[in-house]
């Protein structure tokens, strides 16, 4: 095999990787979930269980983007239909839109957000707000797009509100946290669901008209 085969072959089954998981990224989910939270269980939580908590923050989350996209699934569609009035299949949130949006957050962000706090205890705090804000988010989302039961509600309600309150309290426990009702992890919490997610929600349809447009050319 020559050098240029090789490098094709190499080149050709990193492409098929990753368009793999670009694919079933949400289904991964349920399998990285499983390991990290055994893994947790299992030498984190005899350690901390404050650094448990934290650190669960993470598969808590993956658990609830298994219910937005893969069991019922249909947040996607939701969001186009409900909320940005559009064809649920071809809408402003796209399947590439929600892939890249997620994996940057969840698997890459969050992941090591929540690991800073193996070093520093009073890191990721914000993590454990953000889970309650969109909880809350999802709830308006329901009000909004007349469908209150949304991919995505059960697990926000009645996992991450309950896990992330547990979390803050134990922060409070820990003296990491002194005022749990209003601290600057939360402020910044506040920022990122109110302000960074509607803009979000703007660049997507703002590239979903230009997109329109050039579909009419």
């Amino acid at each position: 095999m020559t050098s240029e085969n090789y490098e094709s072959l190499t080149l050709h089954s990193g492409q098929s990787i990753f368009t793999w998981f670009k694919e079933n990224w949400s289904k991964a989910d349920v399998v990285v979930s499983i390991v990290l939270t055994i893994y947790l269980l299992v030498i984190v939580l005899p350690k901390s269980t404050l650094l448990f908590a934290i650190l669960m923050l993470t598969p808590i989350y993956m658990l609830h983007e298994i219910e937005e996209y893969v069991f019922p699934g249909g947040f996607a569609q939701f969001m186009n239909k409900n909320i940005f009035k559009a064809d649920p299949e071809n809408g402003p949130l796209t399947l590439n839109a929600v892939f890249w949006i997620n994996v940057t957050a969840i698997w890459i962000i969050f992941p090591l957000y929540t690991l800073w706090a193996v070093f520093d205890i009073t890191q990721a705090t914000a993590i454990a707000y953000i889970l309650i804000l969109q909880a809350i988010i999802h709830l308006i989302l329901g009000i909004v797009g007349k469908r209150l039961f949304n991919p995505g509600m059960i697990t926000a309600w009645l996992i991450h509100v309950p896990w992330a309150t547990w979390t803050i309290w134990l922060l409070v426990q820990a003296k990491v946290v002194t005022n749990p009702f209003w601290n600057f992890d939360l402020l910044i919490a506040l920022l990122i669901i109110f302000l960074a997610l509607p803009v979000l929600g703007l660049l997507l349809v703002v590239r979903y008209r230009r997109r329109q447009r050039l579909e009419l050319q």
